[in-house]
């Protein structure tokens, strides 16, 4: 078992003023089947311990939401499902959140991400709500409006999750994600539109 802390409070220098904000850092980890990932919205405190991810928010004033894009699916037909490797991957997602307090769960309105969102929504106890891939702008503000001071999942596709990531952190850092990569997890701290820092791990085996 790896235990390990990574602090970096050069993630959080963007809350001091606006005046003095800069790009959002980006972290990559590994979350394998024994790590578990504490975010703070102080000094950002990583350690990897068990198999879960945990989000410690100390402001109300931040919401946090976890992007990620679907799981691996069958490639068989115009709306494919997940594939034995994607449904895999997301028991490993259901696991991974188990200790996240998640108040929302959004997908788009495709059976690979319907999949990949449901077993979480399920587990929280809460509805799974679809949205408009194509209108970053108004989904973002929409969850920070409903969410306001919580966490919530975001399920898209390789090309409709970074200008989602480039809306909340007002950059254009990110590019669509590679077709062959399904284990990119983003958790992302913001503070209002336009003004946030990102996490960037890699979950799953």
């Amino acid at each position: 078992m790896r235990n390990f802390f990574l602090f970096i409070p050069a993630l959080l220098l963007a809350v001091c003023t606006s005046s003095c904000y800069k790009d959002p850092d980006t972290i990559i980890e590994n979350i394998g089947r024994v790590d578990t990932l504490y975010v703070q919205t102080h000094d950002t405190i990583f350690q990897q311990v068990t198999d879960t991810l945990t989000l410690n928010q100390f402001a109300d004033t931040v919401t946090t939401f976890i992007l990620i894009r679907h799981a691996e699916t069958t490639n068989v037909g115009t709306n494919p499902s997940l594939s034995v490797a994607g449904q895999a991957r997301v028991t490993g997602l259901v696991r991974l959140l188990k200790n996240v307090s998640l108040k929302g769960v959004y997908t788009t309105n495709y059976a690979r991400t319907m999949q990949t969102a449901q077993p979480v929504a399920t587990d929280k106890a809460v509805s799974m709500q679809t949205y408009d891939p194509l209108e970053p702008n108004g989904l973002a503000d929409n969850l920070l409006a409903t969410y306001h001071g919580e966490a919530v999942l975001v399920v898209g596709h390789s090309n409709t999750i970074p200008p989602l990531l480039n809306t909340l952190t007002g950059t254009n850092d990110y590019a669509n994600i590679p077709d062959d990569q399904y284990d990119n997890l983003y958790v992302v701290t913001v503070f209002k539109k336009g003004l946030a820092t990102v996490v960037h791990l890699k979950y799953g085996e």
